[in-house]
Protein backbone atom coordinates (compact mmCIF):
# COMPACT_ATOMS: atom_id res chain seq x y z
CA UNK A 1 0.00 0.00 0.00
CA UNK A 2 1.39 3.43 -0.95
CA UNK A 3 0.04 5.26 1.60
CA UNK A 4 1.85 3.23 4.90
CA UNK A 5 5.34 3.88 3.18
CA UNK A 6 7.06 6.43 4.77
CA UNK A 7 9.63 8.71 3.01
CA UNK A 8 13.25 8.52 4.02
CA UNK A 9 13.94 11.79 5.97
CA UNK A 10 17.32 12.97 5.64
CA UNK A 11 19.20 15.65 8.30
CA UNK A 12 20.29 18.99 7.44
CA UNK A 13 23.81 19.86 8.02
CA UNK A 14 25.42 22.62 7.21
CA UNK A 15 26.18 23.65 3.40
CA UNK A 16 24.23 20.25 2.43
CA UNK A 17 23.15 21.28 -1.38
CA UNK A 18 20.30 19.35 -3.25
CA UNK A 19 21.37 19.46 -7.23
CA UNK A 20 18.55 19.76 -9.83
CA UNK A 21 20.63 20.48 -13.23
CA UNK A 22 22.66 18.78 -14.59
CA UNK A 23 19.93 16.09 -14.52
CA UNK A 24 23.08 13.82 -14.63
CA UNK A 25 24.23 15.10 -11.36
CA UNK A 26 21.02 15.01 -9.73
CA UNK A 27 20.89 14.19 -6.04
CA UNK A 28 22.44 14.99 -2.76
CA UNK A 29 26.52 16.91 -2.98
CA UNK A 30 27.75 16.47 0.49
CA UNK A 31 31.65 17.88 -0.79
CA UNK A 32 31.42 21.61 1.16
CA UNK A 33 29.92 19.91 4.24
CA UNK A 34 32.30 20.59 7.09
CA UNK A 35 33.90 18.06 8.73
CA UNK A 36 33.74 17.85 12.68
CA UNK A 37 37.07 18.80 14.22
CA UNK A 38 38.25 17.53 17.55
CA UNK A 39 39.03 20.17 20.48
CA UNK A 40 42.58 18.92 20.06
CA UNK A 41 42.70 19.59 16.66
CA UNK A 42 41.23 23.02 16.66
CA UNK A 43 43.87 24.13 19.44
CA UNK A 44 46.33 23.02 16.78
CA UNK A 45 44.92 25.03 14.15
CA UNK A 46 45.06 28.13 16.67
CA UNK A 47 48.60 28.00 17.71
CA UNK A 48 49.78 27.69 13.53
CA UNK A 49 48.32 30.29 12.75
CA UNK A 50 49.38 32.04 16.47
CA UNK A 51 52.36 30.61 18.04
CA UNK A 52 51.88 33.16 21.09
CA UNK A 53 48.65 32.28 22.31
CA UNK A 54 50.16 29.32 23.92
CA UNK A 55 52.53 31.39 26.18
CA UNK A 56 49.88 33.61 26.80
CA UNK A 57 47.82 30.90 28.41
CA UNK A 58 50.20 29.83 30.92
CA UNK A 59 50.05 33.62 31.64
CA UNK A 60 46.41 33.77 31.97
CA UNK A 61 46.00 30.58 34.35
CA UNK A 62 48.45 32.63 36.96
CA UNK A 63 46.02 35.61 37.00
CA UNK A 64 44.26 34.61 39.59
CA UNK A 65 47.18 33.42 41.72
CA UNK A 66 48.22 36.40 44.50
CA UNK A 67 50.04 39.39 43.09
CA UNK A 68 53.23 38.65 44.78
CA UNK A 69 53.25 34.57 42.68
CA UNK A 70 51.90 35.86 39.36
CA UNK A 71 54.75 36.35 36.79
CA UNK A 72 55.06 39.48 34.54
CA UNK A 73 52.97 39.48 31.37
CA UNK A 74 55.92 38.60 27.85
CA UNK A 75 53.43 38.74 25.46
CA UNK A 76 54.53 41.27 22.65
CA UNK A 77 51.55 43.63 22.38
CA UNK A 78 52.33 47.21 21.74
CA UNK A 79 49.42 49.14 24.00
CA UNK A 80 49.75 46.22 27.10
CA UNK A 81 52.79 47.91 27.92
CA UNK A 82 50.46 50.60 30.34
CA UNK A 83 49.25 47.40 31.64
CA UNK A 84 52.13 45.35 32.72
CA UNK A 85 54.87 47.89 33.82
CA UNK A 86 52.65 48.87 37.37
CA UNK A 87 50.31 46.76 38.83
CA UNK A 88 46.82 47.47 37.95
CA UNK A 89 45.32 46.25 41.07
CA UNK A 90 46.31 47.18 44.78
CA UNK A 91 44.68 44.80 47.33
CA UNK A 92 43.64 47.68 49.52
CA UNK A 93 41.63 49.16 46.82
CA UNK A 94 39.39 46.18 46.58
CA UNK A 95 35.65 47.29 47.28
CA UNK A 96 34.42 45.96 50.55
CA UNK A 97 31.23 44.17 49.04
CA UNK A 98 34.61 41.90 47.70
CA UNK A 99 35.52 40.40 50.97
CA UNK A 100 35.27 36.38 51.30
CA UNK A 101 33.19 36.68 48.13
CA UNK A 102 31.65 33.22 47.07
CA UNK A 103 31.45 32.08 43.73
CA UNK A 104 27.92 31.10 43.82
CA UNK A 105 26.92 34.81 44.53
CA UNK A 106 26.91 36.09 41.03
CA UNK A 107 27.39 35.79 37.61
CA UNK A 108 27.02 38.03 34.55
CA UNK A 109 26.26 36.20 31.10
CA UNK A 110 26.62 38.64 28.09
CA UNK A 111 23.83 36.83 25.60
CA UNK A 112 24.17 39.87 23.36
CA UNK A 113 26.61 42.81 23.11
CA UNK A 114 25.96 44.04 19.68
CA UNK A 115 23.34 46.74 18.55
CA UNK A 116 20.68 47.36 16.20
CA UNK A 117 21.01 43.92 14.57
CA UNK A 118 22.75 40.63 15.18
CA UNK A 119 25.71 40.06 13.11
CA UNK A 120 28.05 37.15 12.77
CA UNK A 121 29.92 37.54 16.30
CA UNK A 122 27.85 39.78 17.68
CA UNK A 123 23.59 39.52 18.89
CA UNK A 124 21.86 42.39 19.96
CA UNK A 125 21.38 43.19 23.71
CA UNK A 126 20.57 40.60 26.23
CA UNK A 127 22.34 40.59 29.87
CA UNK A 128 21.67 37.17 32.33
CA UNK A 129 22.01 37.71 35.69
CA UNK A 130 23.02 34.41 37.24
CA UNK A 131 21.97 34.52 41.21
CA UNK A 132 22.24 30.96 41.63
CA UNK A 133 20.36 29.06 44.51
CA UNK A 134 18.36 32.89 44.19
CA UNK A 135 16.79 32.65 41.35
CA UNK A 136 18.12 35.03 38.03
CA UNK A 137 17.35 38.40 36.01
CA UNK A 138 18.09 39.42 32.55
CA UNK A 139 18.18 43.04 31.66
CA UNK A 140 17.14 43.41 28.44
CA UNK A 141 15.98 41.00 25.97
CA UNK A 142 16.87 41.49 22.42
CA UNK A 143 15.89 38.48 19.43
CA UNK A 144 17.40 35.58 20.19
CA UNK A 145 17.76 35.97 23.93
CA UNK A 146 16.28 32.33 24.26
CA UNK A 147 18.59 30.46 21.49
CA UNK A 148 21.94 32.14 23.33
CA UNK A 149 20.90 30.95 26.80
CA UNK A 150 20.55 27.59 24.86
CA UNK A 151 24.20 27.77 23.45
CA UNK A 152 25.57 28.94 26.50
CA UNK A 153 23.95 26.72 29.20
CA UNK A 154 22.06 24.13 26.51
CA UNK A 155 18.26 22.88 26.58
CA UNK A 156 18.04 22.38 30.12
CA UNK A 157 20.04 24.70 31.57
CA UNK A 158 18.38 27.26 29.54
CA UNK A 159 14.48 26.18 30.50
CA UNK A 160 16.04 26.18 33.59
CA UNK A 161 17.11 29.62 33.89
CA UNK A 162 13.68 30.92 31.83
CA UNK A 163 12.06 28.98 34.33
CA UNK A 164 14.06 30.55 37.63
CA UNK A 165 13.82 33.84 36.12
CA UNK A 166 12.87 36.64 39.16
CA UNK A 167 11.84 39.62 36.72
CA UNK A 168 13.01 41.34 33.30
CA UNK A 169 14.06 44.61 32.61
CA UNK A 170 13.82 46.52 29.81
CA UNK A 171 15.80 49.92 29.23
CA UNK A 172 13.98 51.50 26.27
CA UNK A 173 11.41 50.33 23.38
CA UNK A 174 14.08 49.81 20.41
CA UNK A 175 13.62 46.90 19.02
CA UNK A 176 17.30 45.16 19.67
CA UNK A 177 16.38 45.64 23.04
CA UNK A 178 12.86 43.75 23.54
CA UNK A 179 12.27 41.63 20.86
CA UNK A 180 13.24 38.45 22.00
CA UNK A 181 10.68 38.59 25.56
CA UNK A 182 8.06 37.27 23.91
CA UNK A 183 9.85 34.28 23.49
CA UNK A 184 10.71 33.95 26.68
CA UNK A 185 7.61 34.58 28.03
CA UNK A 186 5.82 32.18 26.25
CA UNK A 187 8.53 28.79 26.95
CA UNK A 188 8.39 30.25 30.64
CA UNK A 189 4.57 29.82 30.65
CA UNK A 190 5.14 26.67 29.34
CA UNK A 191 7.44 25.33 31.75
CA UNK A 192 5.53 25.94 34.57
CA UNK A 193 2.43 24.96 33.14
CA UNK A 194 0.46 23.09 35.94
CA UNK A 195 2.57 24.20 38.44
CA UNK A 196 1.91 27.01 41.56
CA UNK A 197 2.97 30.28 40.75
CA UNK A 198 2.59 33.87 39.87
CA UNK A 199 2.93 35.79 36.40
CA UNK A 200 6.94 37.14 35.77
CA UNK A 201 7.22 40.86 36.61
CA UNK A 202 8.14 42.57 33.56
CA UNK A 203 9.75 46.34 34.02
CA UNK A 204 9.76 48.42 30.99
CA UNK A 205 8.76 51.62 29.35
CA UNK A 206 5.03 52.42 28.92
CA UNK A 207 5.15 51.70 25.49
CA UNK A 208 6.19 48.61 26.06
CA UNK A 209 3.11 47.53 27.47
CA UNK A 210 1.08 47.87 24.25
CA UNK A 211 3.47 46.27 22.46
CA UNK A 212 2.29 43.62 25.28
CA UNK A 213 -0.98 43.84 25.59
CA UNK A 214 -1.44 43.61 21.60
CA UNK A 215 0.44 40.08 21.51
CA UNK A 216 -1.62 38.93 24.41
CA UNK A 217 -4.77 38.97 22.64
CA UNK A 218 -2.92 36.24 20.45
CA UNK A 219 -1.66 34.48 23.21
CA UNK A 220 -1.16 34.32 27.22
CA UNK A 221 2.08 35.66 28.30
CA UNK A 222 1.78 35.08 31.74
CA UNK A 223 3.13 38.21 32.95
CA UNK A 224 2.59 41.30 34.72
CA UNK A 225 3.72 44.75 33.54
CA UNK A 226 5.61 47.55 35.43
CA UNK A 227 6.41 51.31 34.41
CA UNK A 228 10.07 52.23 34.61
CA UNK A 229 8.73 55.27 36.37
CA UNK A 230 7.46 53.32 39.10
CA UNK A 231 10.73 52.13 40.38
CA UNK A 232 13.03 55.50 40.26
CA UNK A 233 14.28 56.66 43.57
CA UNK A 234 11.48 59.25 44.24
CA UNK A 235 8.90 56.81 43.33
CA UNK A 236 9.80 53.63 45.89
CA UNK A 237 10.57 56.62 48.55
CA UNK A 238 6.97 57.77 47.79
CA UNK A 239 5.74 53.91 47.74
CA UNK A 240 7.32 53.32 51.04
CA UNK A 241 6.25 56.84 52.60
CA UNK A 242 2.38 55.46 51.20
CA UNK A 243 3.02 52.07 53.17
CA UNK A 244 4.24 53.50 56.50
CA UNK A 245 1.66 56.64 56.64
CA UNK A 246 -1.24 55.53 53.90
CA UNK A 247 -1.71 59.02 53.58
CA UNK A 248 -0.92 59.47 50.18
CA UNK A 249 -3.72 60.28 47.68
CA UNK A 250 -1.09 60.02 44.21
CA UNK A 251 1.99 58.62 43.24
CA UNK A 252 4.00 61.36 41.78
CA UNK A 253 6.96 60.21 39.94
CA UNK A 254 9.08 63.24 38.84
CA UNK A 255 12.55 63.19 37.28
CA UNK A 256 14.80 65.72 39.31
CA UNK A 257 16.04 68.84 37.81
CA UNK A 258 19.36 68.47 35.93
CA UNK A 259 21.38 71.43 34.71
CA UNK A 260 24.03 71.16 31.78
CA UNK A 261 27.59 70.71 33.03
CA UNK A 262 30.41 70.76 30.42
CA UNK A 263 30.09 67.44 27.90
CA UNK A 264 26.77 66.16 30.01
CA UNK A 265 23.84 66.33 29.03
CA UNK A 266 20.52 67.34 31.16
CA UNK A 267 17.53 64.44 30.56
CA UNK A 268 15.17 66.93 30.91
CA UNK A 269 16.55 68.79 27.70
CA UNK A 270 16.73 65.56 25.92
CA UNK A 271 14.01 63.28 26.33
CA UNK A 272 11.28 66.12 25.84
CA UNK A 273 8.51 64.58 23.31
CA UNK A 274 6.67 61.78 24.60
CA UNK A 275 8.68 61.29 27.67
CA UNK A 276 6.29 62.13 30.52
CA UNK A 277 7.91 63.80 33.64
CA UNK A 278 5.24 63.12 35.74
CA UNK A 279 2.97 59.77 36.25
CA UNK A 280 -0.21 60.42 38.16
CA UNK A 281 -1.99 57.33 39.66
CA UNK A 282 -5.43 59.69 40.82
CA UNK A 283 -7.43 56.32 40.14
CA UNK A 284 -7.59 54.29 43.17
CA UNK A 285 -8.05 51.77 41.45
CA UNK A 286 -4.53 51.97 39.79
CA UNK A 287 -3.09 53.76 42.30
CA UNK A 288 -3.77 49.89 44.28
CA UNK A 289 -2.71 47.83 41.40
CA UNK A 290 0.34 49.64 41.17
CA UNK A 291 0.96 49.44 45.60
CA UNK A 292 0.55 45.84 44.82
CA UNK A 293 2.95 44.97 42.26
CA UNK A 294 5.40 46.71 43.71
CA UNK A 295 5.18 45.21 47.01
CA UNK A 296 4.92 41.92 45.26
CA UNK A 297 8.08 43.12 43.21
CA UNK A 298 10.21 43.90 46.49
CA UNK A 299 9.41 40.41 47.66
CA UNK A 300 10.81 38.99 44.86
CA UNK A 301 13.81 40.94 44.62
CA UNK A 302 14.23 40.03 48.23
CA UNK A 303 14.15 36.42 47.57
CA UNK A 304 16.68 36.81 45.05
CA UNK A 305 19.14 39.09 47.56
CA UNK A 306 18.27 42.25 46.34
CA UNK A 307 17.62 44.76 48.15
CA UNK A 308 16.83 47.72 45.66
CA UNK A 309 16.24 48.09 41.97
CA UNK A 310 16.27 51.67 40.85
CA UNK A 311 15.22 52.78 37.04
CA UNK A 312 16.53 55.95 36.45
CA UNK A 313 16.08 58.34 33.22
CA UNK A 314 18.93 58.41 30.42
CA UNK A 315 19.84 60.12 27.37
CA UNK A 316 18.78 57.98 24.10
CA UNK A 317 15.00 58.19 23.24
CA UNK A 318 11.97 59.19 25.03
CA UNK A 319 11.38 56.70 28.36
CA UNK A 320 14.98 55.23 28.33
CA UNK A 321 16.24 54.02 31.44
CA UNK A 322 19.22 52.68 33.22
CA UNK A 323 19.29 50.68 36.43
CA UNK A 324 20.95 49.68 39.64
CA UNK A 325 21.05 46.64 40.94
CA UNK A 326 21.85 46.82 45.24
CA UNK A 327 22.54 43.38 46.77
CA UNK A 328 21.50 43.02 50.33
CA UNK A 329 24.21 43.01 52.78
CA UNK A 330 25.84 39.92 54.51
CA UNK A 331 27.37 38.68 57.58
CA UNK A 332 30.20 36.93 57.50
CA UNK A 333 31.52 34.00 59.59
CA UNK A 334 33.06 36.47 62.31
CA UNK A 335 29.50 38.26 62.61
CA UNK A 336 30.88 41.44 60.58
CA UNK A 337 28.90 43.03 58.04
CA UNK A 338 29.88 43.05 54.57
CA UNK A 339 27.70 45.60 52.12
CA UNK A 340 26.06 44.45 49.28
CA UNK A 341 27.63 44.51 45.40
CA UNK A 342 26.08 46.92 42.94
CA UNK A 343 25.63 46.70 39.68
CA UNK A 344 24.55 49.85 37.33
CA UNK A 345 24.04 49.14 33.80
CA UNK A 346 23.22 52.16 31.47
CA UNK A 347 21.01 51.22 28.65
CA UNK A 348 21.48 53.17 25.60
CA UNK A 349 22.64 56.81 26.38
CA UNK A 350 24.76 59.51 25.87
CA UNK A 351 27.08 60.39 29.36
CA UNK A 352 24.19 62.29 31.60
CA UNK A 353 24.51 63.41 35.15
CA UNK A 354 21.74 60.88 35.76
CA UNK A 355 24.51 58.45 35.02
CA UNK A 356 26.92 59.52 36.72
CA UNK A 357 24.89 59.85 40.11
CA UNK A 358 23.50 56.31 39.77
CA UNK A 359 26.71 55.29 39.37
CA UNK A 360 28.71 56.11 42.19
CA UNK A 361 30.65 53.72 43.72
CA UNK A 362 29.32 51.25 41.53
CA UNK A 363 31.04 47.63 41.97
CA UNK A 364 30.34 46.81 38.40
CA UNK A 365 29.42 49.59 35.89
CA UNK A 366 28.02 47.90 32.56
CA UNK A 367 28.24 50.98 29.69
CA UNK A 368 26.68 50.90 26.19
CA UNK A 369 29.94 52.03 23.53
CA UNK A 370 28.19 52.06 20.65
CA UNK A 371 31.13 54.49 18.60
CA UNK A 372 34.66 54.11 18.92
CA UNK A 373 36.64 57.88 18.65
CA UNK A 374 40.47 56.64 17.78
CA UNK A 375 43.01 59.08 16.06
CA UNK A 376 42.45 56.98 12.83
CA UNK A 377 38.87 56.66 12.66
CA UNK A 378 37.05 60.27 11.03
CA UNK A 379 36.01 63.17 12.85
CA UNK A 380 32.59 62.14 12.50
CA UNK A 381 32.35 59.00 14.61
CA UNK A 382 31.81 61.58 18.18
CA UNK A 383 29.16 63.20 15.98
CA UNK A 384 27.52 60.33 14.77
CA UNK A 385 27.24 59.07 18.90
CA UNK A 386 25.68 62.79 19.54
CA UNK A 387 23.62 62.63 16.80
CA UNK A 388 21.85 58.74 18.03
CA UNK A 389 22.57 59.48 21.73
CA UNK A 390 24.70 56.97 22.21
CA UNK A 391 28.50 56.95 23.63
CA UNK A 392 31.96 56.63 22.52
CA UNK A 393 34.14 54.37 24.13
CA UNK A 394 35.72 57.54 25.92
CA UNK A 395 33.37 58.46 27.31
CA UNK A 396 31.68 55.37 28.80
CA UNK A 397 34.74 55.19 30.24
CA UNK A 398 35.17 58.61 31.89
CA UNK A 399 31.37 57.85 33.11
CA UNK A 400 32.77 55.08 35.15
CA UNK A 401 36.00 56.93 36.49
CA UNK A 402 34.33 60.30 37.51
CA UNK A 403 31.61 58.04 39.55
CA UNK A 404 34.42 55.85 40.76
CA UNK A 405 33.41 52.57 39.35
CA UNK A 406 35.25 49.79 40.39
CA UNK A 407 35.31 47.82 37.25
CA UNK A 408 33.91 49.42 33.76
CA UNK A 409 32.52 46.68 31.32
CA UNK A 410 32.07 47.78 27.67
CA UNK A 411 29.18 46.59 25.95
CA UNK A 412 26.46 47.43 22.85
CA UNK A 413 29.56 47.55 20.13
CA UNK A 414 28.23 48.65 16.90
CA UNK A 415 28.42 46.05 14.23
CA UNK A 416 31.14 47.50 12.01
CA UNK A 417 33.38 46.24 15.22
CA UNK A 418 33.13 42.23 14.36
CA UNK A 419 35.24 40.76 17.49
CA UNK A 420 37.34 43.40 18.94
CA UNK A 421 36.87 47.30 19.11
CA UNK A 422 39.99 49.33 18.23
CA UNK A 423 41.08 51.56 21.41
CA UNK A 424 43.36 54.38 21.70
CA UNK A 425 45.68 55.03 24.65
CA UNK A 426 42.87 55.25 27.30
CA UNK A 427 43.45 54.07 30.19
CA UNK A 428 42.34 50.38 30.64
CA UNK A 429 42.86 49.84 34.27
CA UNK A 430 39.04 49.33 35.28
CA UNK A 431 37.95 48.09 32.27
CA UNK A 432 36.83 44.73 30.38
CA UNK A 433 35.23 44.57 26.77
CA UNK A 434 32.13 41.96 26.63
CA UNK A 435 31.44 39.51 23.96
CA UNK A 436 29.02 37.09 23.44
CA UNK A 437 28.51 34.28 26.12
CA UNK A 438 31.24 35.95 28.47
CA UNK A 439 30.39 34.98 31.86
CA UNK A 440 32.02 37.13 34.62
CA UNK A 441 32.02 35.64 37.92
CA UNK A 442 31.69 38.58 40.43
CA UNK A 443 35.02 37.27 42.44
CA UNK A 444 37.08 37.63 39.30
CA UNK A 445 36.46 40.95 38.69
CA UNK A 446 39.98 41.99 39.81
CA UNK A 447 41.67 39.88 37.08
CA UNK A 448 39.28 41.77 34.51
CA UNK A 449 41.21 44.73 33.21
CA UNK A 450 44.79 42.23 32.72
CA UNK A 451 42.86 40.07 30.01
CA UNK A 452 42.61 43.20 27.44
CA UNK A 453 45.94 42.50 26.34
CA UNK A 454 45.60 38.72 25.54
CA UNK A 455 41.84 39.64 24.06
CA UNK A 456 43.86 41.62 21.49
CA UNK A 457 45.84 38.58 21.09
CA UNK A 458 43.41 36.63 19.92
CA UNK A 459 41.87 38.77 17.31
CA UNK A 460 44.94 41.33 16.36
CA UNK A 461 44.35 40.05 12.72
CA UNK A 462 40.73 40.82 12.73
CA UNK A 463 39.85 43.85 10.45
CA UNK A 464 37.54 46.42 10.87
CA UNK A 465 34.11 46.08 8.47
CA UNK A 466 33.77 48.93 5.98
CA UNK A 467 32.01 51.58 7.76
CA UNK A 468 29.18 51.72 5.41
CA UNK A 469 28.05 48.28 6.39
CA UNK A 470 26.37 49.94 9.75
CA UNK A 471 23.73 52.64 8.57
CA UNK A 472 20.80 50.46 9.76
CA UNK A 473 18.86 52.96 11.68
CA UNK A 474 17.36 51.27 15.15
CA UNK A 475 14.17 50.37 14.85
CA UNK A 476 11.34 50.96 17.36
CA UNK A 477 7.82 48.89 17.76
Amino acid sequence: DPTSKLCDGIFAENLLKFILRPHAHLGLDRSNIPSPLAASAVIDELLLESPDIADAAQHVSQLWQKPAETKECAISIQDSKVMTDKPILDENSVPSCLENLRRDDLEVTFLGTGSSQPSKYRNVTAIYFNLFSNGSLLLDCGEGTLAQLKRRYGMEGAESAVRNLACIWISHIHADHHVGLVRILTLRRDLLKGVSHDPLIVLGPSQLKRFLDAYQRLEDLDMQFLDNKATTLFSWETFELDNGSNKNNELVIERDEDVKNGNLTSCRESCSQGSSKRLKLSDPVAKIETFALLNRLKKVLNEAGIERLISFPVVHCPESFGVVLKAADRINSIGKAIPGWKVVYSGDTRPCSEMIEASQGATILIHEASTYEVATFEDGMAGEAIAKNHSTTKEAIEVGNLAAAYRIILTHFSQRYPKIPVLDEISMHRTCIAFDLMTINLADLHVLPKLIPYLKLFFRTEMLIDNSDDHVEEAGL
